[in-house]
């Protein structure tokens, strides 16, 4: 293991002190480490056997980060990276829409269609459609993703009013038992689960009014085969000027339904968030505090959580230094632990995450005119983490554990661009765990993932990335000992090829070494796969 913590950690160093003199002008704050890089016209997804909950929302000029296995992560604790979109110049063209097909082995087709008006300063509508799905051995091990969704916003004298309907579908099998020793039919180990959403929001932000106000409502139904939940959401950020700096204060209302019919929970939460930014001379300074109340039907409990801030700038416009105390709530539900690992048994219990404290430090900044670093240390303490060990059921299912853990992590980060000519980011995070389990199960104690992208000419692109996790535990119930899995490396390439201006041609490789690793105990990836087609644009 220590070898792949020296490789990278040595070469980002490496590479800062080669760098070290170099003038900049970028804002600091703008310093973001990117791990993805999605050349023209390229958002085929890599074929997995886990489906995707999720496709993060296109911005343009930005870099996503996604996990191989097509999961969406949303645990902080492990996602140093936002997710975001790349959005490619050919595909924000003024006309903007476009429709792409692909097919790849284990019978895979991909299409994803996208339509909007063209572009407008007082409104904008549009529709997306995507699936991929795919077959693989052993039996059962196949997928099938659909999400539709479609927007609208209107636009009235620095006001805006928009709305989003949503509709995910994720269809998949419990394809982990021991093939050899049970047969299934396949209704038997199916599952499905189905997320609808619905978004409403309003924001005053280009008015001339002092006091800036957002408002957002959302509702969403999630279901599997054997249980549902509902959720909804009310929530207000309002903020003015005040002084040197800014003060803002965040509200929500937020519940969950969850559980099968004849057993639901109910439980609400209210937040509340105040928080002041400054700047003073060569210092940003960031005061706040998070409140949540939560209420179920058996209890009331009231959480209160430092938010603390200090940015000081080494080098005005080049190198700061920063620190900071925290703390959290992460609200568990039915959705969000599908999210993150979908072959779990069904009905699990539902806890809040509580992270009492974090403490951070670190330096990030700009090195010449395309270098972006960051180096950070981080400390903090989770209540209700969950962990992920395997049922004795035939099937192989997982189960939740939750419990208290305390966290060191580590980030190193670099990012170099030469304009869109060429575009490289890696990232490395180490992790260490203090548990009351033997192990934090399914849980990596380091992830490192390195982008690289770069456009031969105004026809060819191309694209590759290498993606490392370190050693995880895995458990079966009622064993004495624990399972040690090995690290997993993956590698994958692309090329986009634009043959018109209407017409892209593109192909990925996925899985170069054809390893069926196992990010989930038992549950086995595909080997060797790709995906090519064509992008039509109009």
């Amino acid at each position: 293991m220590m070898r792949f913590l020296i490789i990278p950690v040595f070469a980002l160093f490496l590479t800062l002190y080669a760098n070290a003199q170099r003038d900049t002008t970028k804002d600091l704050d703008a310093v973001d480490i990117v791990t993805r890089y999605n050349p023209v016209l390229n958002d085929a997804r890599k074929v997995e056997s886990q489906p995707e909950l999720k496709e993060p929302e296109t911005k343009d000029i930005k870099f996503t980060y996604t996990f191989p296995d097509l999961r969406y992560k949303v645990s902080p604790a492990f996602t140093p990276i936002s997710a975001q979109q790349y959005r490619t110049k050919s595909e924000s063209s003024e006309e903007g829409n476009f429709v792409k097909v692909g097919f790849g082995n284990y019978t895979t087709p991909l299409v994803h269609l996208e339509l909007h008006n063209v572009k407008s300063s007082n409104y904008a509508y549009g529709l997306s459609f995507r699936h991929l799905s795919s077959k693989g051995k052993p039996e059962f091990k196949s997928f099938m993703d659909d999400n539709l969704s479609i927007h609208g916003a209107k636009y009235l004298n620095g006001n805006t009013i928009s709305g989003k309907l949503g509709y995910t579908r994720n269809a998949y099998n419990f394809y982990g038992y021991n093939h050899e020793e049970h047969t299934f039919k396949r209704d038997s180990v199916r599952q499905v689960l189905n997320n609808v959403t619905a978004n409403i929001h309003y924001d005053n932000s280009k008015t001339s009014f002092p006091l800036k106000t957002f408002f957002d409502g959302d509702i969403n139904r999630f279901s599997t085969t054997t249980q549902n939940e509902i959720g909804y959401r009310l929530g207000n950020k309002t903020g003015a000027k005040l002084g040197n700096g800014d003060i803002y204060l965040n509200t929500a209302f937020e519940g969950f339904v969850s559980g099968p019919d004849s057993l639901k929970y109910n439980r609400n939460f209210v937040d509340i968030n105040p928080v002041y930014k400054m700047r003073y001379m060569n210092v940003d300074l960031t005061l706040g505090a998070n409140a949540s109340i939560f209420l179920d039907s058996l209890e009331t409990k009231f959480y209160l959580f430092p938010e603390f801030r200090i940015d000081y700038y080494l080098v005005p416009d080049k190198m700061k230094a920063f620190a900071g105390l925290g703390g959290g709530l992460v609200k568990g539900s039915t959705r969000a632990l599908y999210t993150e690992n979908q072959f779990l048994d069904g009905n699990q219990p539902l806890r809040n995450q509580i992270t009492p404290y974090v403490i951070f430090a670190g330096i990030k900044g700009k090195l010449g005119s395309g270098f972006d670093y960051i180096l950070e240390l981080s400390q903090r303490s989770i209540t209700d983490l969950p962990l992920f060990v395997n049922d004795t059921n035939a099937l192989r299912k997982f189960k939740v554990l939750y419990d208290k853990v305390g966290l060191f992590k580590f980030q190193a980060g670099l990012n170099y661009s030469k304009g869109d000519k060429f575009i490289i980011g890696t990232n490395f995070s180490y992790y260490t765990y203090s548990t009351n389990t033997a192990h934090a199960y399914q849980r990596p104690d380091f992830e490192w993932d390195t982008k690289v992208g770069t456009t031969i000419n105004k026809n060819l692109a191309l694209h590759a990335d290498l993606y490392v996790i370190g050693t995880r535990y895995a458990y079966n119930i009622g064993a004495f000992e624990s399972i040690k899995q090995t690290p997993i490396a993956d590698i994958n390439i692309g090329a986009d090829y634009r043959y018109t201006k209407y017409l892209t041609i593109f192909a990925n490789l996925n899985n170069l070494t054809n390893q069926t690793y196992q990010r989930w105990f038992n549950y086995p990836s595909y080997g060797f796969n790709g995906v090519a087609g064509v992008t039509f644009v109009f």
